[in-house]
């Protein structure tokens, strides 16, 4: 393999051409065609020769062509395009430019030089997988390896960079935090940066762009571990400062049994200001700067697990210094200072809930889930309420008190009265809440849909994420005693609706070929117009499942209800139709040209759809 360094300098110069070692062997007798045979070296090293010269973007597109060549080429690859050959060394020169400038100083040199490692990701990815028996091929996959560590390896340190600037810029500048824990009261944050209560610890827009680039190239790359890690060790300093500085340090655990009352006052009162802080401030932060730097949907599982990894620690610290301060002698003076903590903890867990209606609130992704599958939003709201549910008496408690502190506040007692006379209000608060978080996940679901261009596929979207919700309620005891049965029932009527909406828009246009109308021609069966209609029908069909054997119904009761009820719907029409018409084609030639399917093979086809595979017309019976 080539040390990476050594490719920079082989970037500029020109690829020689085998026929070049030849110029030098031709014979004496042969000198009277050196001048013809020059003429043909020269034309035939032209095209290599402009390979070496051709610009950025041009050796771009070569590379995306031979990217598509490789998922659609039949023949196994034996060498590599010339235009493509000195793609290594090319990156290898934007990495060595990027070693010296560093990112984040010009965007446009900045995307170029993440493209351009994401295409060379890709290529040696898909290489990989091909496995080719190819000497050129292995050599040029052994160069384009390199170089894609020494370019991966370099972005790693970027995104650390990038993360840690922010860190470095609020020390010089001062926390401008009131440190004065004395009261329960809370710093009014600065309202600027990711997130409206965010501290002043912020990032450029300039520098979330190129993180939330470098994230998505390193995790492309295959090196989505690398970039967790270094995320996550950036914020967990970032963090820990942020508390030092907020004085979390001053709170032991351990010391709370032998502090005396009087010093244990001060110390419960910074730890009521500290965890408001980090609920309404910190928290919220981390989540928007997570969701920020990976925004796609396939980063939802990223998401979650760094922002748990780093928060869980201190919520536990959090919860063990509230349990040693609960055990300590019991006395009547304490009384208060226990329902000081016991607010601070309900005013924490309502601000973090809150945050789930915020998540779902903003999560507007503009790229529809693949084969109208579960939505990760949809998993992650469900299993999110699923676990808030074991604690449920806790949660409608503490619900329950700060919805009361709101309305009372807010809401006319002549209005508030005949609320608490609905029924809705009759549930508990913390049904309310959930609720409300269902209506939220509904409204942006009903979002998603509408990417789908296909409405069949905007159904089936709807019918998977419905049915996941109904599956979840009714496998927990306590969301569906929370929720209700008329919730339920209504659940259950809108995917019935969604289920005829899907056979109205993919079937009813099937079926209206099969009806008897435009077929009869002065009484009489019209061939020609016959033929075009199983032709039609054909067609139609053959798209249906080329297009609906690669959607997704996960729920196997739903995949097999579906597929009954197509069969229910087409096969009697279709068999109808055959047995009826079928015998004035017969007579002529080539029948099976026009009557593609049996009958029987109706049923085969359709146990095809909604497997998420590429259709296969293998089935078909002759």
């Amino acid at each position: 393999m080539e040390k990476p360094g050594d490719h920079a300098t082989e970037s500029s110069e020109t690829i020689p051409h085998k026929s070049n070692d030849l110029e030098n062997t031709n014979h004496p007798d042969e000198s009277e065609h050196q001048s013809h045979n020059n003429d043909q070296t020269e034309t035939a090293t032209t095209p290599e020769s402009e390979s070496s010269q051709l610009s950025l973007p041009q050796v771009m597109e070569a590379v995306d062509d031979f990217i598509q060549s490789l998922s659609s080429s039949t023949d196994p690859l034996q060498e590599i395009p010339p235009a493509v050959e000195p793609f290594p060394e090319t990156v290898d020169s934007l990495v060595s430019k990027m070693e010296s400038s560093g990112l984040g100083r010009d965007e446009s040199e900045d995307s170029a030089f993440i493209d351009a490692v994401n295409r060379i990701s890709i290529s040696v990815i898909r290489l990989r997988e091909l496995n080719l028996d190819s000497t050129p091929v292995s050599s040029w996959l052994n160069r384009a390896s390199s170089v894609q560590h020494r370019a991966v390896s370099l972005l790693d340190e970027e995104f650390r960079h990038l993360l840690d600037r922010s860190r470095e810029n609020k020390k010089k500048n001062g926390d401008g935090y009131n440190h004065d824990h004395s009261s329960n009261s809370t710093h009014e944050p600065d309202q600027t940066g990711l997130h409206e209560n965010e501290p002043k610890e912020t990032f450029p827009p300039e520098s979330i762009a190129t993180l939330k680039k470098i994230a998505g190239a390193m995790i492309s790359a295959g090196y989505e571990s690398e970039c967790c890690m270094s995320y996550e060790t950036s914020r967990r300093h970032a963090f820990k400062e942020e508390l030092s500085e907020i004085g979390s340090d001053g709170i032991n655990v351990e010391d709370v049994q032998r502090i005396p009352w009087e010093s244990l006052q001060g110390e419960i009162a910074s730890w009521i200001s500290i965890v408001r802080r980090c609920s309404s401030v910190f928290f919220p932060g981390e989540i928007s700067l997570c969701s920020t730097v990976f925004p796609e949907q396939d980063h939802s599982p990223i998401r979650k697990r760094l922002f748990t990894g780093l928060v869980s620690a201190v919520t536990i610290r959090f919860l063990d210094f509230s349990g040693a301060v609960v055990l300590t002698k019991r006395s009547s003076e304490k009384l208060f200072k226990f329902l000081d903590m016991y607010e601070t903890l309900g005013e924490a867990a309502v601000t973090i809930f809150g945050e789930l209606e915020n998540s779902i609130k903003t999560d507007i992704g503009r790229t529809p889930v693949p084969s109208g599958a579960v939505h990760p939003l949809t998993r992650y709201t469900m299993n999110y309420l699923k676990y808030a549910c074991e604690y449920k008496d806790t949660l409608d408690q503490v619900f329950q008190h700060y919805e009361k502190a709101e309305t009372d506040e807010t809401e006319p007692e002549p209005e508030r009265n005949q609320r608490e006379d609905d029924e809705e209000y009759k549930t508990s608060a913390f049904a309310r809440q959930m609720i409300r978080v269902m209506e939220l996940l509904d409204a942006n679901l009903e979002v998603k849909s509408g990417l789908y261009r296909d409405p069949s596929l905007r159904s089936i979207f709807l019918m998977n994420n419905g049915r996941y919700i109904l599956q979840k309620i009714k496998g927990s005891t306590e969301i569906r005693d929370l929720m209700g049965q008329a919730w339920t029932r209504k659940r259950s009527t809108e995917l019935r609706q969604y289920h005829k909406s899907y056979q109205r828009e993919t079937w009813g246009k099937v079926l209206q070929c099969m009806n008897q109308e435009g077929l009869q021609v002065n009484g009489k069966i019209s061939k020609t117009a016959l033929k075009e209609r199983f032709k039609i029908f054909n067609n139609m069909f053959d798209e249906i499942h080329k297009t609906q054997s690669t959607w997704i119904v996960s729920d196997e009761q739903m995949q097999s209800e579906l597929r009954v009820s197509i069969a229910a719907l087409v096969i009697p029409a279709y068999r109808s139709f055959f047995g009826r018409y079928k015998q004035h084609i017969d007579s002529g030639r080539h029948t099976d040209k026009y009557v593609k399917y049996q009958p029987e093979d109706i049923e085969s086809v359709i146990d095809d759809l909604f497997d998420g595979n590429p259709a296969s017309m293998g089935r078909k019976r002759t």
